[in-house]
């Protein structure tokens, strides 16, 4: 924390000097100037000498201390006064505090009246510089919010280390249809509404955590990012209500993400990306036109080809999808085949979603898409959803198979192959065919360490070993092992050896 800066204008030179001699003395605040009267004080200022509070006596001569307090306000100065006087004239008084003075002290001053005052400038001081503070920090984190994606590798994570460490919850709020809405509305009140949006979600975030705490962006111009320093487990239920109160309040209607724990916030590149996804893949109401033109019997096919594909009983999948192929064959209304063909395959996909890799479910969404085009017949429909769901079911069926033990040492291996380049926490969880999220706390389960917590630790025995072996600058080794960022890499090994790497390179040969 900085001294606080102060100016003594006092014509009296014994009391100028007393004055000077007793504030110095205290390590928080700093003397930059002392003057005899207004001018000399003002004709600094407008050289440059910036203080923060200015200590002035009232009457001096050439210039007084009133006029000196005003010719600085007009000119700008937004720092602090304080008076001193030894006239007790009411009149004086009533001047310095129609000029908005911090305080009015009387001589002979009482030195603990006048440290009481400092101290109480010098706490506002810290208190302004602290939200400051917290305000740059938080434009910094949320421009890095807004920058980050799945392709981020496992030696960029220092953007970690300007957040608090803990548990986190991340997710996002979308609006529905918010081309269309901006297309139909008046702009005016288009941009009336979306404000509306803005200000209530900010309010109601506020309301429930400290500003430090929450960090929430407009993405893509129809959703909210949002990520929360939390170990509550209520906070879906509390975002749930926020969207139905922005869809209540605003002509929007939004809907959320069931949202993510983070407790490794280095994951949270590849949450975003699946929350992306989750709100894709939220399941769609069939309209009532299409609905209405459906019989009891296909509804209730339907429903046990939803409940076999979730247990993985492919008798009764096979069985329910060739009733449904029968069911439908003749149906006159394609339209309505299509939607409900799709409607069922989203509603599929989202009870499988967060244990597939987010690139497959991406691709089986497209996928679902083309075999339910209105370019097809009938029979092409079902045939194509028939395939469909099927390799979908054969794709869990792979995941189960390699969701074993042996996952974490293919994991492991891939690493080990990878680890001089920049890997993402996707890759790898790709690579033993699982979700990021699921991959991560299966990896920690059986190991008892993070993935990342494991790729620095390889990264760095393979640096101690070039270190030790080889006459490779430290900038070369940090770019062999991964680490681009020199800096990062210095500093990460001497937090894990103790040592800065030209160091440790001395102590061992």
């Amino acid at each position: 924390m900085q001294n606080l800066q102060i100016m003594i204008v006092e014509d009296e030179y014994r009391i100028r000097m007393g004055l000077e001699r007793f504030i110095s003395n205290q390590p928080q605040y700093a003397v930059i100037g002392t003057f005899a009267n207004g001018q000399e004080a003002l004709d600094e200022w407008r050289l440059g000498k910036k203080a923060e509070v200015i200590l002035t006596d009232i009457k001096m001569p050439i210039m007084d201390g009133l006029t000196l307090i005003t010719e600085l306000k007009e000119e700008g100065y937004t720092g602090e006064f304080l008076v001193l006087s030894g006239f007790d004239d009411f009149q004086y008084v009533q001047q310095a505090l129609r000029n908005q003075v911090a305080d009015y002290l009387l001589k002979p001053v009482d030195r603990q009246q006048l440290q009481d005052r400092l101290q109480q400038l010098y706490e506002k001081k810290q208190e302004i510089e602290n939200v400051r503070k917290q305000q740059s920090q938080k434009q910094e984190q949320l421009l890095l919010l807004r920058a980050l994606s799945s392709e981020n590798s496992l030696a960029d994570t220092q953007w970690t280390e300007i957040f608090p460490s803990g548990t986190y919850y991340t997710c996002r709020l979308q609006i529905q249809n918010f081309h269309q809405q901006k297309a139909k509305r008046d702009p005016v009140r288009f941009h009336q509404e979306l404000s509306a949006v803005v200000r209530i979600f900010d309010t109601e975030l506020s309301n429930q955590w400290s500003d430090s705490f929450f960090w929430w962006w407009w993405d893509q111009e129809q959703s909210f990012g949002l990520l929360v320093h939390t170990e509550e487990k209520n906070s879906p239920l509390f975002i749930d209500r926020i969207a139905e109160t922005l869809s209540h309040r605003t002509f929007f209607k939004l809907t959320a993400s069931p949202g993510q724990i983070l407790y490794e916030l280095e994951l949270l590149p590849a949450a975003m990306e699946a929350e992306h996804m989750e709100l894709k893949l939220q399941p769609v109401s069939v309209e009532s036109q299409y609905t209405g033109a459906l019989s009891v019997n296909t509804q209730n096919i339907l429903h046990s080809l939803r409940f076999a594909f979730k247990q993985f009983v492919f008798d009764d999948m096979d069985t329910a999808l060739n009733r449904l192929k029968e069911e439908l064959a003749t149906a006159e209304q394609l339209d309505s085949v299509m939607a409900l063909l799709q409607s069922s395959g989203i509603e599929m996909l989202h009870d499988v979603s967060k244990r597939l890799p987010v690139n497959d479910v991406h691709r089986m969404l497209q996928r679902l898409g083309r075999n339910t085009s209105q370019t097809l017949t009938a029979s092409e429909l079902l045939q194509g959803f028939e395939n469909w769901t099927k390799d979908l079911a054969d794709m869990c069926i792979r995941l189960d198979q390699h969701s074993d033990r042996t996952a974490v040492e293919r994991a492991k291996a891939f690493i080990h192959q990878h680890v001089q380049e920049a890997i993402t926490i996707e890759q790898v969880a790709a690579h033993v065919y699982m979700n990021p999220t699921y991959f991560c706390a299966y990896f920690k389960k059986h190991t008892k360490e993070t993935v990342l917590q494991y790729v620095t630790k390889q990264r760095l025995e393979l640096a101690k070993r070039k270190l030790e072996d080889t006459d490779d600058k430290v900038t070369i080794i940090a770019d062999s092992v991964g680490y681009h960022d020199h800096k990062y890499f210095s500093k990460l090994f001497k937090k894990h050896t103790g040592f800065a790497p030209s160091e440790y390179r001395r102590l061992r040969r």
